[in-house]
């Protein structure tokens, strides 16, 4: 929503540029440990007593939001170097109120799963709502009346503020709500440290694998502000291009919230369970990714104006994306425990997605970088399952499709093709 506004709102590409380093920043700063300690608690929460649900779900979201600001205050301090490093040049005007929105952000995330593990789905729609139209609005309003970024930023900020005290507010009313568990705890029970050692267990190779997968996530902008000095127009560009299909990530990880708990439980009705619900996602996940790639040149510049007509090449060729992201060997492996090489496969995936962007970027330009990182991807997954085979005799073929699998694949490749 707001990728798309913000052309519209004459805002420059160097502006949006701007703002696409600092969404940039905090995907580097809050994916890899956030995505890890979250499947973790997935798998964890199933293994505690019911009466302790309340108490350790609590934990978790605390232990989450005071990790935030640890992280971000040192990122804060250290925001110079850390924007270097990136090749971002210097730090546009108004970061500081961004680190505030992501002081709230991260653990709003890891509020709304919770929620869902806990059964209030209109909590969660209410949270849910209020965070993503806050954003939008928070964001896009000052700039409609004429306000530069920085001011955008500090309604943000003021609206982690609100986001703020309605965590807070939930906290102690939850723990208002439970006071025999609340007694437990301060009689010295010794169950919550014990599920704070199984959590942190259980997420730590989960967090190392995300991060790495963070890493080649974050290599491309990299790469791109590197091979084109820092240029902020072409960052935007390849940004604009290098665009998943909108909430694709929210999809995948609901399936993951679904399917986890389950196979942890009973294997056999977790892999039947996975098998069915990625067929479902590939009707509408693929279907929409063929869809768009069909008729993306006939709508892109309407959408994203002539700004960015240079992006639609990108566009067309990360879609190729989600044919990695519907392939779910990861699940299954983090459900029987096998996680601890997870980091390996990570760190192979960024040495070829290095690799291939160094050889193709001088011959294809951004796109070589594009399908660098969808090589990588794939490569990743298909070790992965190779590696899940070996390991528990699990073939793909039990929580995979692969006639719906490799029609959809042909149809697409065909379709890239025709407009290529």
């Amino acid at each position: 929503m707001v990728a798309l506004a913000l052309p519209r709102l004459s805002v420059g590409r160097e502006v949006i540029g701007q703002w696409e380093s600092l969404l940039y920043v905090g995907y580097i700063l809050g994916f890899g440990w956030l995505t890890g300690l979250l499947q973790a608690y997935l798998v964890t929460i199933r293994t505690s007593r019911p009466a302790e649900v309340a108490r350790y779900s609590r934990m978790a979201v605390t232990g989450v939001a005071l990790f935030s600001g640890v992280l971000l205050v040192v990122a804060a301090g250290l925001h110079r170097p850390l924007f270097h490093l990136l090749r971002l040049g210097r730090a546009p005007e108004g970061w500081g109120y961004f680190f505030l929105f992501l002081l709230t952000q991260w653990p709003g995330l890891f509020f709304e799963q919770v929620l869902t593990i806990r059964g209030k789905p209109w909590p969660l729609a209410a949270f849910g709502g209020v965070s993503a139209l806050g954003f939008v609005l928070a964001l896009l309003v000052p700039i409609y009346y004429g306000a530069g970024l920085a001011h955008a930023l500090f309604v943000l900020a003021t609206l982690a503020g609100l986001k703020g005290a309605i965590i807070l507010a939930w906290l102690l009313y939850d723990r208002r709500k439970s006071p025999d568990i609340a007694k437990a705890s301060e009689a010295g029970s010794t169950e919550l440290p014990n599920y704070r050692t199984t959590l942190l267990k259980t997420a730590w190779p989960l967090m190392l694998y995300a991060s790495v997968g963070a890493l080649v996530t974050a290599f491309d902008p990299w790469f791109v502000n590197y091979w084109y000095a820092g240029d902020e127009q072409v960052f935007a560009t390849f940004r604009y291009g290098a665009r998943e299909l909108p909430l694709l990530a929210a999809i995948i990880n609901g399936v993951t919230v679904v399917v986890l708990p389950l196979m942890t439980e009973s294997p056999t009705a977790g892999l039947d369970l996975l098998k069915s619900s990625s067929r479902r996602l590939y009707h509408w996940i693929f279907g929409g990714a063929i869809l768009l790639m069909a008729t993306s040149p006939w709508w892109w510049t309407l959408v994203f104006t002539e700004l960015f007509a240079e992006s639609l090449p990108l566009f067309q060729a990360y879609l190729f994306v989600v044919v990695s992201r519907l392939l779910f060997p990861v699940p299954v492996l983090t459900a029987f425990g096998h996680t601890r090489l997870l980091m390996i496969f990570g760190l192979l995936e960024l040495v070829i997605n290095v690799v291939l962007s160094i050889a193709l970027a001088p011959v294809f330009g951004l796109s070589g970088i594009i399908w660098a990182t969808v090589i990588a991807y794939l490569a990743d997954k298909i070790c992965l399952m190779i590696y899940l085979k070996y390991r528990t005799g699990i073939g793909p073929g039990r929580y995979t499709d692969w006639r719906w699998f490799g029609t959809y694949l042909a149809v697409m490749c065909l379709v890239y093709l025709w407009w290529l």
